[in-house]
């Protein structure tokens, strides 16, 4: 099936990962008896994602790359997944996955305008899956890919605001989060293959703080 990389479908990646990092601290304070009545926590975000989609007759290839960081702590890494698909019934032939930890520098972004973006070349471990109408597995089988790109950013910079207070046993947790996101095209370069893409630049700051009872 087509990856298409939206910036909703950014904006829902990042914060599906910072909540589920909130919940660990939640978590943590409800059950630790030497835990600390109030833990606070500041992330901030940045990153890239970008989308390929080319056809042969029925047989489609989607290739998707995408970058995060967080600081101060992680994770800040670059994934890669190729996606092979009969067009013809939208099933998935088979697809390789994989994640890469950057390097310090290894991607580099306008965070202010989201003029652009660079990502380094980096080597990707792919792990292959062949998949039928029972679903997909794994082949056993790997190889390295060396991915690099360039994000050029194109029309307005939108921004975003999230808040949410949720409860875990006797915690409270309150999330707020914010940033802004712009539509970009991209160059990639997938080992000596070179695909022009759309893509989406963001950042973003979230700020978790858990009071526990």
């Amino acid at each position: 099936m087509p990856v298409h990389h939206s910036t909703s479908k950014i904006i829902e990646r990042v914060v599906t990962s910072v909540a589920a990092m909130a919940l660990a601290f939640a978590m943590l304070g409800s059950t630790a008896l030497a835990a600390p009545p109030v833990v606070r926590e500041h992330i901030t975000s940045s990153g890239a994602g970008a989308g390929n989609n080319v056809c042969v007759g029925n047989l489609c290839t989607a290739t998707s790359v995408f970058v995060i960081v967080n600081s101060p702590t992680g994770p800040a890494q670059a994934c890669l997944d190729i996606t092979r698909y009969d067009s013809t019934v939208f099933a998935p032939l088979g697809y390789e996955t994989g994640c890469a930890l950057l390097a310090e520098g290894g991607f580099s972004i306008d965070t202010k305008g989201l003029a652009g973006a660079a990502l380094s070349p980096i080597d990707i471990t792919l792990q292959a899956f062949t998949c039928d109408t029972a679903g997909c597995v794994p082949t056993g089988t790997t190889r390295v890919a060396r991915v690099s790109a360039t994000y050029t950013g194109v029309g307005v910079v939108n921004t975003f605001r999230a808040n949410s207070k949720s409860t875990f046993g006797g915690c409270t947790m309150y999330f707020v989060g914010k940033g802004s996101s712009r539509e970009a095209t991209a160059a990639l370069i997938i080992g000596t293959e070179s695909l022009d893409a759309l893509a989406s630049l963001f950042t973003s700051t979230q700020k978790t703080k858990v009071v526990c009872h």
